[in-house]
């Protein structure tokens, strides 16, 4: 019995593989539709489309509903106050004498700080509170919108 060199085996089989990937790989790529790649770019763009909406409403006529699409759909805790900012398309308002907001619920500190958007056109403010520069205690789900 002829045993052959495990080196040239070894060549030839890493070879053979390669061959046979490289020659049977055409079929498994998928075809690519420039709509299809495009897909999740456009719907990032809607978005940042639709949000830009919803804040220009809010900026220029107070808008409740609008108000209430950004707390659902764009703020986080953890989010910073900057971030906040943008999404408003304003600066929040430093709430000198917070305690109040602080006492009403939620795990708040001292040390915290509260900021204020608004009113609405409704008459309605939104308090948030930072630790740190983030939000904190802050649960999309409160917003809910009908």
């Amino acid at each position: 019995m002829i045993m052959a060199n495990p080196r040239c085996l070894a060549s030839w089989m890493v070879c053979s593989i390669a061959i046979f990937t490289l020659s049977s790989g055409c079929e498994t790529v998928p075809e690519w539709d420039s709509n299809t790649a495009m897909t999740g770019m456009h719907r990032t763009e809607k978005k940042a489309d639709q949000a830009e909406a919803y804040r220009m409403r809010y900026l220029t006529k107070r808008d409740s509903k609008a108000l209430d699409w950004i707390l659902k759909n764009r703020l986080y805790s953890g989010m910073s106050r900057t971030s906040v900012a943008k999404e408003f398309g304003e600066d929040g308002e430093f709430q000198e004498a917070s305690k109040w907001i602080k006492a009403t619920g939620g795990t708040f500190r001292t040390s915290d700080d509260a900021y204020k958007w608004g009113p609405d056109e409704n008459g309605r403010s939104v308090y948030l509170v930072f630790r740190e520069g983030n939000l904190v205690n802050y649960d999309p789900k409160d917003f809910e919108l009908d």
